[in-house]
């Protein structure tokens, strides 16, 4: 502030200070601004989410995780519109890093639904459970299939890697 001044201002102790303190006032103008922005998006929220989730009259959890709580705000927000694969697949996704394959089951009314990047169980399952409930008729079921390291992906891996490896990723872990 103080360089667009007059040089005439520039040297007086006086302005030197005001500029200072308007600086630090401006410096926390921007960053409430930037804070309340970052709460109006999902992935950048924080208290933010307790508002989102009144909205979409979701129950709030301030206990859970922010992640898992985004991940409901996300299926919700997904959730709406004519019952498909490709809907059941949105709501899926927004609750784990990767990616989900739903195969509608012929002559049965269910869906399988095969996790492709995540090994073992997801942590937050029965939120995404809780999700597709509440898009799923009453008749429809799904089920889902869990990808656990196999020997040839174990004959690959270093004993390092193997101690780093939690156990859920195999299969039986706990």
């Amino acid at each position: 502030m103080l360089n667009h001044l007059p040089k005439v201002y520039r040297d007086s102790p006086d302005f030197q200070e005001a500029c200072r303190v308007e600086g630090k006032i401006w410096d926390r103008l921007d960053l409430a601004i930037e804070n309340v922005l970052d709460n109006t998006f999902i992935d950048t929220a924080t208290w933010g989410l307790s508002v989102m989730e009144n909205e979409l009259s979701i129950p709030v959890d301030l206990s859970k995780p922010l992640d898992h709580r985004r991940s409901m705000l996300k299926a919700r927000k997904r959730g709406s519109g004519t019952l498909s694969a490709k809907l059941i697949k949105s709501v899926a996704e927004s609750f784990q890093h990767g990616s989900v394959q739903v195969q509608p089951i012929q002559g049965q009314s269910k869906f399988l639904i095969t996790f492709n990047d995540v090994f073992g169980v997801p942590e937050n399952l029965e939120d995404m459970k809780i999700a597709l409930r509440k898009i799923l008729p009453g008749h429809r079921i799904v089920e889902f299939q869990f990808r656990y390291l196999l020997i040839r992906d174990v004959n690959a891996m270093t004993i390092a890697q193997l101690e780093s490896t939690p156990l859920n990723k195999f299969a039986g872990g706990a």
